[in-house]
């Protein structure tokens, strides 16, 4: 009912103030009160405070699919839209739900072309914006009956349109030649949200968080252009970035596209949890059209620069002032050498260009006074392939948002590390934790000694082997280390490869993955990974090697690490990984020793005598 959804939306509102209610820990006669931690709350480890629910149940021609799929959106939707009353925004929603009841029933048949562009039009444009009201005649066409419960897919629906674009324009336009493509807001998908499955030809395939805040920036942008409150540029400026230009503004908006609402994009129904959207979704998107415009005021805007930009992050999001400035000198560097690169090596380059500038802000196109040379940015973005593969899986797949506590990730040049691991060149046999030696027959299959990890108990406890690895000379190569928030599934299944660990979507039924995945959607935990990558090269090496250090879990309102696991087998952190972790934790205002922290454990409490930051209190979770 709609008064779920309104009582839902009041707790995400509620959550965000405030995330954890308070939990009681007793020590000797005292009681103190602390948040209460993602685990804790996703467990049933505390009790909250129960809320009464004050919405009014309306009821409505909405199918059970098509409410769940609003419970999923509109949290994400409140996001991006600071400050919304969700219950003014449900209302809003019921007001257009009823009218098109009335005038056009084909428009709540469908979550993509009806149902889900109406709940996006009732938060991110407030009810006081209406030009007029939903109740008043927009749609003369003759009704058609529809089945409530019928065919659901993404692209199903599309002939409703018109009378989705009649709406769209009665309400928001003051005059005819409204710019449509703008209010690809409202419909635009990019498929990376996940999907809610009633029965085979029966889904919806949701927006992620990253994507529904951009389309919202573009709807608000069509409403004040539609509406002319200011100036098209200065509303542009505002609502997407301040390094637009009068060109690029006038540009989009004179996209011949601009004459009718856009069709959806070709979202596919994933065939499984790693199921990565087509290239043609991000094409279509209302981003790639800004970008169009944006090399069209730059003198050059062919096929091929915008589908080679579209493999990139900047087909993604729109960054910071500073990162739009290197994006444009980007794009400008691009329309002039674009014709000696490939189609897949502009990308290449252009993904390398945008990694240097995150590691070092200063980082500038021009070098003596010249634009860099293209065979030189291909080389090296050659050289750093697999750190620019990871780069793509950060933005491949079901995205997630950055944490909402403003924890940046962390970058360490010219450090001494040894790459690889002193199990890997013993004997080719398996190794198998002790435990489970009894069990095997073939005790010749197994390496002596095993590596002491976790499975001997939740002691920590040292490796001679590994301390003799990390002061060989022979393995040491002059690195850089970074450690990154972890943005999207495709990511995260990487990781869980890579480390051996519980994240990968196979092991253990996936009960742990989901369980991790669960924190992560909801915000109150972000995952992090901890890289090294070779600076120097050798002889025989063509792509700069990369290996996973760490993966880290943050509890985000806490400001606690919460986890810290080295790869498998071994799974505790290294000594110079362990020292990297300490420097990023100063750097963030993070702490190893909160409620359920890395050197806490579930336990509570240590030998006073150890510092926190000793790698002996350290738990793996």
């Amino acid at each position: 009912t709609l008064a779920a959804l309104t009582a839902r939306g009041k707790r995400c509102t509620a959550r965000r103030a405030e995330r954890a209610k308070a939990v009681a820990t007793e020590e000797d006669e005292d009681v103190g009160y602390r948040s209460a931690t993602p685990r804790e709350r996703q467990f049933g480890m505390y009790e909250g405070r129960r809320r009464s629910n004050t919405g009014q149940a309306v009821e409505l021609p909405l199918s059970q699919l098509h409410v769940v799929a609003a419970q999923r959106q509109l949290p994400m939707l409140l996001e991006a839209v600071p400050g919304r009353d969700p219950s003014e925004a449900i209302a809003a929603w019921s007001e257009l739900l009823a009218c098109c009841q009335a005038q056009a029933p084909e428009l709540l048949a469908t979550w993509s072309c009806g149902i889900g562009p109406l709940l996006r039009l009732a938060v991110a444009v407030p009810k006081e914006h209406w030009l007029r009201d939903p109740q008043d005649l927009w749609c003369e066409d003759k009704t058609v009956p529809v089945k409530m419960d019928g065919p659901e897919g993404p692209l199903i629906g599309v002939e409703s349109l018109p009378k989705l674009e009649k709406l769209i324009r009665h309400l928001l336009a003051k005059y005819d030649d409204a710019p449509m493509l703008l209010a690809s807001g409202f419909i635009w998908n990019d498929g990376a949200g996940g999907t809610l499955r009633e029965h085979d030809g029966r889904e919806v395939v949701l927006c992620s968080a990253a994507g529904m805040d951009l389309c919202v920036r573009f709807m608000q942008l069509f409403r004040e252009v539609c509406q002319g409150t200011r100036k098209p540029v200065a509303a542009a400026q505002d609502l997407l970035s301040p390094t637009l230009t009068k060109k690029m503004v006038s540009a989009l908006l004179a996209a011949e596209s601009n004459q009718r609402l856009p069709f959806p994009a070709p979202v596919e129904v994933p065939d499984s949890a790693r199921h990565v959207q087509p290239i043609e979704v991000t094409l279509q998107g209302p981003l790639m059209a800004l970008r169009r415009a944006q090399l069209q005021s730059l003198g050059s805007a062919p096929a091929e620069l915008t589908e080679a930009l579209a493999t990139t992050r900047l087909a993604k999001d729109l960054g910071d002032e500073e990162l739009e400035e290197f994006a444009l000198d980007l794009m400008a560097w691009l329309s002039r050498f674009g014709e000696e690169f490939e189609d897949s090596n502009a990308g290449l380059c252009v993904e390398w260009l945008l990694s240097q500038r995150a590691l070092d802000p200063k980082f500038s196109l021009v070098v003596s006074g010249n634009p860099r040379a293209p065979k030189k940015v291909l080389a090296a973005a050659k050289r750093d392939a697999a750190t620019l593969e990871l780069e793509r899986l950060q933005q491949s797949g079901q995205r997630f948002l950055p944490n909402p506590a403003g924890i940046k990730g962390f970058v360490k040049r010219g450090v001494m590390a040894p790459f690889g691991s002193p199990y890997e060149n013993e004997s080719g046999a398996s190794w198998v934790p002790e435990r489970l030696r009894a069990l095997v027959g073939e005790a010749s299959l197994l390496r002596e000694p095993s590596p002491p990890n976790s499975w001997q108990g939740d002691d920590y406890e040292p490796c001679a082997a590994e301390e003799r690895f990390l002061k060989d000379p022979q393995q040491l190569r002059k690195a850089t280390v970074r450690i990154d928030e972890i943005l999207s599934f495709e990511y995260l299944q990487h990781v869980g490869q890579t480390m051996r660990n519980c994240l990968r979507v196979e092991r253990r039924g996936g009960m742990s993955l989901m369980k991790y995945l669960s924190r992560v959607k909801a915000r109150e935990s972000s995952f992090w990974v901890m890289t090294i990558t070779a600076e120097e090269e050798k002889d025989d090496e063509e792509v700069a090697p990369v290996q996973h250090m760490l993966l880290m879990e943050v509890y985000n309102g806490l400001n606690v690490i919460h986890q810290a696991e080295g790869p498998h087998p071994r799974r505790w952190p290294r000594a110079d990984a362990w020292r990297w972790l300490q420097e990023w934790a100063q750097q963030e205002g993070l702490r190893p020793d909160g409620p359920e922290g890395v050197t806490v454990g579930p336990y509570g409490s240590y030998d006073g005598r150890m510092d926190r930051w000793d790698i002996r209190r350290c738990f793996l979770w």
